[in-house]
């Protein structure tokens, strides 16, 4: 699955991840930003596992979004 979102100034690409033989999925979520013309890319992952690819891909977005807002303490995009 996996998608791709413009919030803010940002784009926040999903990319769910499998857990090995469970069944259970991992959200992943790239960050890209854009400073003085420099394409920047940040990885993140969550501690949380999901029953479905499509709900790690909801959740990552929804991650990537809280990131970019700065409301993920220690985290920050860009």
């Amino acid at each position: 699955m996996g998608r791709r979102v413009q919030y803010r100034n940002c784009i926040i690409k999903s990319n769910p991840e499998p857990v090995a033989a469970s069944g259970e999925w991992r959200l992943r979520i790239a960050i890209y930003s854009q400073t003085n013309g420099v394409l920047n890319m940040q990885s993140f992952s969550g501690p949380t596992v999901y029953n479905s690819e499509e709900e790690a891909d909801v959740h990552g977005i929804a991650y990537g979004q809280r990131i970019i807002d700065e409301k993920v303490p220690g985290l920050k995009a860009g």
